[in-house]
């Protein structure tokens, strides 16, 4: 039996269907035609019929890294937090290094960008999964 005619599953027509998102997002598919293919990935029974929809697309690029799956908003928020807190070490040192005050500086600003952060990755990563109900 040839792969063409084996049956698809449905996570066999998630991954198409995110491949087809990527083109779209890529510029390389219109809304209009990312729409009509996506039409016919969730109608396809078979590889072959999945197979064709693919065929005028590159590969997929490799999946991005954990750094480049950081929103520029985390690190936007962040990279004030670290330079005021190396600023504060910097100066404590530099006074003596004596009772560890930086602290009172890092800790409950830290804090106060780990909780909208962390709501924020998991709204986003939540709004990347497909429904399944």
């Amino acid at each position: 039996m040839r792969e063409e005619r084996l049956r698809a599953s449905d996570a066999d027509r998630e991954k198409i269907a995110e491949q087809l998102r990527v083109a779209m997002n890529d510029g390389r598919l219109s809304l209009h035609e990312y729409d009509d293919r996506l039409v016919q990935v969730y109608a396809a029974k078979t590889y072959g019929e999945l197979n064709p929809l693919l065929s005028d697309l590159p590969v997929p690029r490799k999946p991005a890294t954990v750094a480049q799956r950081v929103p520029p908003w985390v690190i936007i928020m962040w990279i004030p937090w670290a330079a005021v807190n190396a600023l504060c070490i910097t100066i404590w040192v530099a006074t003596g290094a004596g009772y560890f005050w930086p602290f009172w500086v890092a800790v409950p600003w830290g804090c106060a960008l780990l909780i909208p952060t962390a709501i924020g990755l998991l709204v986003q990563s939540n709004q990347r999964k497909p429904d399944n109900g």
